[in-house]
């Protein structure tokens, strides 16, 4: 594992400490003047693990591995160590040309068995468990992936983080990975922990070269204090800001926040085996009774990210104008709630066969924004009965108690693009009886499994479009999660910082796009 203590590229700006503590990560400024070449990154995510299957994104993000499919951030499949694909008559055989000239990190070649190796692997990746593998081969110029059933989508599943191709040198003698050896046009130089990383240009990529040679990233989790860091001017690209701290961020005159829509929704998931939550009267009154205009205005600041149904109008395919919105309405709430036998007790929470409408709802702690949410929502759920504790926990605590049949309620930011067909990530929160994202004991998982099979095995663009209006349908009938809001990317960047592009997939950060001034 390669695990190294870096060399400082400054000390920490006294004004980021007094202003957030001695917190963990805060990124060291720069300081001597040839240390201003040095494009300094920050974001909430930690380096976990050298596994794919675990920290992949980060890897692709910081582009330091690839996929042999990328996306571009218009929606474009294009070719990424695979520079042509097509599928047989039979549509089960799909031949991947891997691009001549590519190297590894290490100055090994890109070859077809470290592919086969890496996708062998990567099976146990959330998107690729779907994948009905027979076998991944050798071809003359490139590999081969044979499927038991039709998978119309397959190249949007390669594009999975899970998916990266490491040099066979990556893996340990235990078959796990020791040390991340990528072809992407960044290499690992050093390590400090879990939240510290030195990249360095690879002069030897394929593509086109980046402007800047060496990038330092830090993971700060702390909403806080990441806000505190940009304010400082301690940053050059801040991903993940805080929404409410836009205004004091932009008020330094020398950094500025950018935001995108990106198909990622604040969602509030149920426990739908609780009495709370079984009967689908319940969860259609929660969606009812929650302000989601309100809270985008004060909570978030963006009033237009206020959900209508699971996913934004920009992600064309997976937005379906005809779908009744969801709207705000306590009367409503209320009459479900007294129609499903749920009565008001003296202190105004209702109750059912000695069972009480109340529950805690889990939120993820290093989007500081949720809990707020959460709280907002507390007040407007007692107002028609449920009462709502809110707990914040770090991320890996929500899937751990969905895995585990102890959560109640819970609201996360959800991306739907692990891969560029929502459908991926559709299959894994709603056809399980346990979810590691999503829907837990939902008695409707069966009727979408029937959706999604046929819409996986589909190579008809209309079937798959009306298979794709049926399933948001009954996301929006059934309730087995209730958005609350779309989600607004925010980025901080600084003046000296030329030619940012936000990915919307967040797949990758593009640092080959940018250049300092």
């Amino acid at each position: 594992m390669l695990v190294m203590t870096l060399p400082m590229f400054g000390s920490v700006s006294r004004r980021a400490v007094l202003a957030g503590g001695a917190a963990a990560g805060v990124l060291p400024s720069l300081g001597r003047a040839d240390e201003r070449a040095v494009l300094r990154v920050a974001s909430p995510w930690e380096w976990t693990s050298n596994e794919p299957t675990d920290t992949g994104y980060l890897m692709t993000r910081l582009q330091l591995a690839e996929t042999l499919v990328l996306v571009e951030p218009d929606g474009r499949l294009v070719g990424g160590l695979a520079d042509a694909w097509a599928v047989d008559e039979d549509r089960l055989t799909w031949r991947f040309r891997l691009r001549a000239g590519v190297r590894f990190h290490d100055g090994t070649p890109l070859t077809a068995e470290a592919v086969i190796t890496s996708l062998t692997r990567a099976v146990a990746g959330e998107s690729l468990q779907q994948l009905p593998l027979d076998q991944i081969t050798a071809s003359a110029d490139g590999v081969v992936i044979r499927t038991r059933t039709p998978v119309g989508h397959l190249p949007a599943l390669l594009v999975d983080y899970a998916a990266v191709i490491l040099a066979p040198a990556s893996w340990g003698s235990d078959g796990k990975v020791q040390t991340v050896i990528g072809t992407g046009p960044y290499r690992l130089a050093g390590r400090d922990g879990q939240t510290m990383l030195d990249l360095v240009r690879f002069d030897g990529y394929w593509g086109s070269a980046p402007s800047i040679q060496r990038v330092r990233y830090t993971a700060i989790a702390n909403g806080d204090t990441r806000t505190n860091v940009a304010v400082a001017g301690d940053v050059d690209v801040m991903f993940t800001t805080v929404p409410a701290a836009t205004q004091r961020i932009n008020s330094t005159g020398r950094m500025r926040v950018i935001s995108q829509t990106i198909p990622r929704a604040r969602v509030l998931a149920f426990n739908a085996g609780l009495p709370q939550f079984s009967d689908v009267r319940v969860r259609r009154a929660i969606a009812l009774a929650v302000d989601r205009a309100g809270i985008a205005a004060a909570v978030l600041r963006h009033p237009a990210s206020a959900a209508t149904q699971l996913l934004p109008p920009a992600v064309a395919d997976w937005h379906d104008p005809t779908l009744p919105p969801l709207r705000t309405d306590p009367a409503a709430a209320t009459a479900l709630l007294e129609e499903a036998g749920w009565r008001r007790g003296a202190d105004g929470i209702r109750t059912k066969d000695g069972v009480r409408l109340a529950a805690t709802v889990l939120t993820i702690a290093n989007r500081p924004e949720l809990a707020v949410m959460a709280t907002a929502m507390q007040a407007q759920l007692k107002a028609v009965g449920l009462e709502l504790a809110v707990e914040p926990v770090p991320s890996a605590g929500i899937p751990q108690a969905i895995q585990a049949g102890t959560m109640q309620m819970t609201m996360f930011a959800r991306t739907y693009v692990n891969v560029p067909d929502p459908i991926a990530t559709i299959i894994p929160d709603f056809t399980r009886q346990r979810s590691t994202w999503g829907a837990l004991n939902w008695d409707g998982r069966t009727r979408m499994q029937a959706l999604t099979d046929r819409y996986t095995a589909s190579f008809d663009d209309r079937e798959r479009a009306d298979l794709r209006r049926q399933i948001l349908r009954l996301l929006q009938d059934e309730v087995p999660v209730t958005p609350i809001s779309w989600f607004e990317h925010t980025v901080a960047v600084h003046s000296r910082v030329r030619g940012l592009v936000i990915d919307p997939y967040e797949m990758r950060y593009m640092l080959h796009t940018l250049s300092l001034v």
